[in-house]
């Protein structure tokens, strides 16, 4: 699970970058009126999917490693 852990961490990191690259800017209306109007325009474009895949598959790589901890002294028989 430990190193399964770390190869997630670093598939979500890789994942987030490509989406920080790939993922156009949301169109608004205005700057003061953003939060409302930006879910009207896009739809489901407003999320940005490929980012917060990679975010997911990151968090589930620290609960992975975070869950293995104590078991660095633990031996299984």
């Amino acid at each position: 699970m430990k190193t399964s852990g770390k190869v997630l961490i670093v598939i979500g990191i890789i994942i987030i970058i490509i989406g920080y690259f790939t993922t156009r800017n949301l169109n608004t209306v205005s700057a003061v009126d953003s939060h409302s109007w930006t879910i009207n325009i896009n739809g489901i474009n407003s999320i940005q999917w490929v980012m917060y895949t990679g975010f997911i598959i990151f968090m589930v790589g620290v609960c992975f490693i975070i869950g293995t901890l104590e078991q660095r002294h633990q031996r299984v028989n």
